[in-house]
């Protein structure tokens, strides 16, 4: 036994021809090397099967919300840890308390697990199609400061619109609707609707909180106010929205709404077209919002607050059908709006209504003096009566006469629209058979 495992000994002590080193030496070396080997994958099948966990829930959240503790009832996701504030969380936390403007405490626990049943229920019709985020009220929170007063940046429609910054430096806007008294199923189902809507001249809808009395809308922020302020609130001789600006703006309103009515199943309507609607980013382009919302408040609260701005025919019938044709009247005051700078109402003026002074200088052959005085240009002649003639088109008071959105498109395509108007004019003429609003459309044509 001795005698073997001295011969073992000398064995492992004989120096090999790998540098002298000895055996045993390197038999260790060999097993070392093979557990530090074995470790390294180890370690990487983990850090992968981690990323693959992480990218899951990040992606598939809203299968499976969850309840927050924050003021003993509400929803949230497992995205909370990426969308707080990047500055200052700590001491937000802290006084997360002290905002008691803002507090749920008086929300009961039933009322908040019948709206999380409710939202259990949407949610598996709406996985496959929206990946839009269910936000928690403290989300809200901390990425608004408290709701804080100086993070207002408007009174809309529909409630009170403020600022927001979520972990990754995404600004946002938060819009806190001003009724709550719709069943959660129907907000969610409508929600649903608008976050398919996908397009460049669109708001985004990034996600929406749902909590106690609590209905808030979280969209991207556009971040160059909208196009009333720069038509109406912006002061100066000269306005920084150019002629070409200006068309641009009515071609991207058109599509934006030609998108919402022609090419989403169920089709969006408006309800609210109007220049405060219209965002603008610092390139100029157009993104309408609050699209949608108008099917959750109601046609004759859009009758009314539109007609009370101007955007609706007077003496609309506010029990009337709502329907695209409304939203193509507003489009064409619109226009009128944008290529005058003049407010569609305006009652310290002898004509109010800004349709009928449109009319009236038209018909007095004054179609240069409908321009806004604070146009930097004098716009091509051609061009300007080609788009007035769009905009007396879409406020036709026969709702049937009025054309779509995909074919007010076409109509602002680039093309000889004088030549085809002025043929359908000169036939109307003889057949004696002019009705008044051929009679100004004529007007627009001969005017020179």
């Amino acid at each position: 036994m001795s005698s073997n495992a001295s011969i073992l000994n000398k064995k492992l002590s004989k120096s090999t021809s790998f540098f002298g080193v000895r055996l045993w030496v390197l038999i260790l070396f060999f097993i070392a090397l093979i557990v530090v080997v074995v470790f390294v994958i180890l370690f990487f099948c983990f850090i992968i099967y981690r990323r693959q966990k992480s990218y899951k829930k990040t992606h598939f959240s809203l299968q499976k919300p969850v309840a927050c503790k924050h003021h003993g009832n509400a929803f949230s996701t497992s995205s909370l840890d990426r969308r707080l504030l990047s500055g200052n969380v700590c001491e937000i936390e802290m006084n997360a308390g002290k905002f008691s403007g803002h507090q749920l405490s008086t929300h009961t626990g039933d009322s908040s697990m019948k709206d999380l049943e409710l939202v259990g229920e949407h949610f598996p019709a709406m996985k496959d199609v929206w990946r839009g985020n269910l936000f928690s009220f403290k989300e809200i929170e901390l990425a608004t400061n408290g709701l804080a007063k100086e993070n207002v940046i408007g009174n809309g429609d529909y409630g009170v619109v403020y600022r927001g910054m979520l972990l990754d430096n995404t600004r946002v806007t938060v819009k806190r609707l001003v009724s709550n008294s719709w069943q959660t199923e129907d907000l969610l189902a409508e929600m649903d609707t608008i976050g398919h809507a996908k397009h460049k001249n669109l708001t985004k809808l990034l996600g929406y909180c749902v909590e106690g009395t609590y209905r808030m809308l979280i969209y991207e922020y556009v971040d160059n106010k909208n196009l009333h302020h720069w038509l109406h609130d912006c002061s100066g001789q000269d306005s920084p929205l150019t002629w070409r600006i200006r068309m641009n703006i009515i071609q991207g309103v058109a599509k934006g709404l030609a998108y919402l009515h022609e090419d989403v199943e169920p089709k969006i309507l408006h309800g609210t077209l109007k220049s405060s609607n219209i965002l603008l980013d610092h390139q100029w382009n157009p993104k309408v919002s609050d699209f949608g919302l108008a099917k959750i408040f109601g046609p004759e609260w859009c009758y009314i607050m539109m007609e009370t701005l101007g955007y609706i025919a007077p003496g609309s019938d506010p029990s009337g059908a709502f329907t695209e044709k409304n939203d193509v009247y507003s489009f064409g005051i619109l226009i009128m709006e944008i290529v005058s700078g003049r407010t569609p109402l305006d009652r310290r003026q002898p004509q109010e209504y800004l349709i009928d002074w449109l009319k009236s200088m038209i018909a007095n052959q004054k179609i240069a003096y409908v321009v806004d005085s604070k146009l930097p240009e004098v716009p091509p002649s051609k061009e300007l009566k080609r788009i007035l003639l769009i905009a007396l088109r879409c406020v036709d008071p026969a709702v049937n006469h009025r054309p779509t959105m995909g074919e007010v498109i076409h109509m602002l395509e680039p093309r000889d629209l004088l030549l085809c108007d002025e043929q359908r004019i000169r036939r109307n003429k003889s057949r004696h058979n002019l009705p008044q609003e051929s009679n100004i459309t004529a007007k627009l044509i001969d005017g020179r």
